[in-house]
């Protein structure tokens, strides 16, 4: 299979059908128009701008969302009503009920109206999460606007049924100044406390030791007259009355001078000990205990918005305890055993999400109990944090720990491809039906001077966000260009913008690579032809070429009874595609002994049951024939179609190339063997057979240029909506009839 074209050549090659398609891309000079536009306060000459450089960035994310015009329009509806809905609660003071954490909570279904929600469907790369960031960006600026105030929450000890820790919310800010506090108040209470023990510990220790001394002081004294010999009061000497046994004498004094000195000492001491041990297990002055445990009552700041932005949470593919909150009850997870209820408890998605976007990308993915449980959060706007487990554990105390009711009202921007619909779970898609909207995602805009422009914000806004190297103007046209073709419309831009991220990422490293100021067109096309390819097309494109390698394929001078047609491999996951040249060859014999004993027979395509198109084409190709020449190829020839090296051939755009084919061998004309043919045949009305669009033709250009034929003619309604000549160095030519393809296809006598 021959190399594909390099980019040089695509551009500087001279010969006919390059030299008109080099004319088209010089001639642009009001391809993004000539006025000047003012954007985020800076001048920009749409006709003179020679690169990126400088193009005024916006740091609103709500216009790096390009193409999406009606879906913005949706959503700021969407946001219009969420802030209405929030300012009725500010006006009946529904947040009151939180602040302060001792007070019954309010019944939400009284007061709070559902919705509203988004459902945003489309193609991956459409720019769904986008618009979910975006939409927090937006919402910020919509509170301060409106003065609405976000909220933190705070969890409290419950002093009477710990298990049922309280919950109190604050204006946004304030949680941490409350934590802050009962933080000092903790530590002042466990001050004085530590300091108590300590004051009594040191005078109790100094009293033993008054004691000790005393004690040792008696017997020393008790020693001395010992040795004195002192007289007792009868008369007689201590040494006569304990007949001079010295350890007799001294024991007697000890239990005499022990019991008002030792034994309180020592029963101080044992006191010390029973404090000092009581405190390491936490039962005196907060100390540590197993595991490093604290039995404190300060409360835990579960939602922080310092910040004051609205939240922007990103669910996507979280399970049950990440969504909805769980209670800890790991010693490895709360700090060690014995560790209060109320400092156990995490706060969900769904929580921290509260008065801002909670974004769940394939939402059809929530498991039903998942859904079950979001569904009471979008109906209610509060849910008690209690224990949940993607595993379903049981047997553990922190089941039992359930809070009170925690806000999470939240603004809930589902998305999901467009198979999403049937996969959501009806419960949720009736509460957005009825309460939300459900938003198609573009994937293409009009190929429009103003979305030409936007393609140049495109890439100035990737160009700052990645660091990297600005576009001239040419590679901005083949971007633009790219858009295009990967449309499948001549008036469109496709908005499928990550795999262009990925284009112009790597065209700019390869610009930097070589050291260069700007990116380059050639930049543009290596990048797409090497390197920016998908797994499944480069495995396609890889299978094609290694059978490339066995095709008899010899594009040049004429043949009669062979053919070249255009097919694309597609693969079936992820709908990827290549183009493929089929070598179709015909024979033809006319039954002259018994002119109603032919057979019309075809090979190399899909058989019975696994054809879905093919099988059509071929008979609607007898009626052609038998329209336009009056003979019955089935009946009154031996008719045999081969799709040599060929299997398992599908599709309606094989339809053209056997009629064609037919018709050159009734004529006796040769075929030209350079140009190659696609299209659906139909049967003819008023003496004229319609050849009608098919798809993949970009990729059967590409085949066909690959190969080296030097025309190829594809059906008008093609042309004119999907193909731009200009992108191939290769002759494309329409038709609208099979007359038309006969023109070009038949050799000239």
């Amino acid at each position: 299979m021959r190399e594909p074209r390099s980019p040089s050549l695509w551009l500087t090659k001279v010969n006919a059908p390059c030299a008109s398609v080099w004319v088209l891309k010089k001639d642009r000079k009001n391809y993004f128009g000539d006025e000047t536009e003012t954007i985020c306060g800076k001048k920009w000459d749409w006709k003179t701008f020679k690169s990126t450089e400088s193009y005024p960035v916006s740091s609103n994310l709500l216009e790096w969302v390009i193409g999406q015009e009606q879906a913005l329009n949706e959503c700021y509806l969407g946001l219009d009503e969420w802030v209405h809905k929030l300012k009725h609660l500010e006006k009946v003071r529904w947040f009151d009920a939180w602040k302060d954490r001792n007070k019954e909570k309010p019944e939400t279904t009284k007061m709070v109206a559902p919705g509203p929600y988004l459902l945003l469907l489309g193609d991956p790369g459409t720019g769904k999460s986008l618009i979910g960031r975006a939409l927090a960006a937006h919402l910020t600026e919509l509170y301060k606007q409106q003065k609405i105030q976000l909220n933190d929450s705070i969890c409290w000890e419950n002093d009477v049924i710990p298990s049922e820790p309280k919950i109190s919310c604050h204006p946004a800010g304030e949680g941490k100044k409350i934590v802050f506090v009962q933080k000092l108040k903790e530590a002042k209470k466990l001050f004085l406390q530590k300091a108590g023990i300590k004051l009594i510990t040191y005078l109790l220790m100094s009293v033993a030791v008054v004691f000790m001394f005393a004690g040792f002081y008696y017997v020393l004294q008790e020693k001395i007259r010992w040795d004195l010999n002192i007289q007792d009061p009868t008369g007689g000497s201590i040494q006569t009355f304990y007949g001079g046994n010295f350890f007799k004498f001294m024991l007697d004094s000890f239990i005499s001078i022990g019991s008002t000195t030792f034994l309180p000492a020592g029963m101080m001491l044992m006191f010390l000990i029973l404090v000092v041990v009581l405190g390491r297990f936490g039962a005196v002055g907060g100390a540590k205990g197993i595991g490093g445990a604290r039995s404190s009552k300060v409360p835990k700041l579960i939602i922080d918005n310092a910040k004051k932005s609205a939240p922007f949470i990103d669910a996507t593919g979280h399970g049950s305890a990440q969504l909805f909150g769980s209670i800890a009850w790991d010693p490895l997870q709360t700090g060690g055993l014995g560790t209060p209820e109320h400092q156990r408890v995490s706060a969900g998605d769904v929580h921290r999400a509260n008065l801002g976007i909670l974004y769940i990308d394939e939402i059809k993915n929530l498991k039903p109990d998942e859904t079950v449980t979001l569904l009471t959060v979008l109906e209610d706007g509060q849910l008690p944090i209690t224990m949940r487990s993607r595993w379903n554990s049981a047997g553990t105390a922190a089941m039992a720990v359930a809070t009170e009711p925690v806000p999470c009202m939240c603004f809930l921007v589902g998305a999901g491809n467009f198979d999403s619909i049937g996969q959501i779970h009806p419960a949720l898609m009736d509460r957005i039906y009825g309460y939300g909207k459900v938003v198609r995602m573009n994937n293409d805009m009009p190929n429009t001077v103003e979305n030409r422009r936007r393609y140049i914000q495109f890439i100035a806004q990737e160009v700052s966000r990645f660091h990297v190297i600005p576009f001239n103007r040419e590679a901005c046209e083949e971007i633009i260009d790219e858009g295009r073709r990967r449309s499948n419309k001549k008036d469109a831009l496709t908005t499928k913008f990550r795999p262009m991220i990925a284009i112009v990422k790597t065209a700019a490293t390869l610009a930097m690579n070589e050291g260069l100021q700007y990116v380059e067109r050639r930049h543009i096309r290596e990048a797409i032809d090497n390197h920016c390819k998908t797994i499944q097309k480069q495995i396609l494109e890889h299978q094609m070429s290694e059978r490339g390698k066995l095709l008899e394929i010899k594009p040049e001078g004429a043949k009669l009874g062979q053919i070249y047609g255009l097919a694309v491999v597609k693969d079936p996951y992820s709908g990827e595609m290549t183009g493929n040249v089929l070598t179709v060859k015909g024979f033809m014999e006319a039954r002259k002994k018994n002119p109603l004993k032919g057979f019309y027979k075809v090979t190399g395509i899909a058989k019975e049951g696994k054809a879905r198109f093919i099988s059509d084409s071929v008979e609607k190709v007898r009626s052609v024939v038998l329209q336009k020449y009056g003979a019955d190829i089935a009946q009154e020839y031996f008719t045999h179609i081969d799709f040599a090296q060929a299997y398992g051939v599908d599709g309606p755009s094989a339809g053209v190339t056997m009629a064609l084919l037919l018709c050159s061998l009734i004529e006796g004309k040769p075929l030209r063997q350079d140009v190659a043919v696609t299209g659906e045949i139909n049967v003819g009305i008023h003496n004229s057979t319609k050849v009608t669009a098919v798809g993949g033709l970009h990729e059967k250009i590409k085949a066909a240029e690959i190969w080296g034929f030097k025309k190829v003619v594809i059906p008008a309604k093609n042309f004119e909506h999907s193909i731009e000549p200009s992108d191939y160095s290769i002759e494309v030519v329409p038709g609208k009839t099979l007359e038309d393809y006969l023109r070009e296809c038949l050799a000239e006598a």
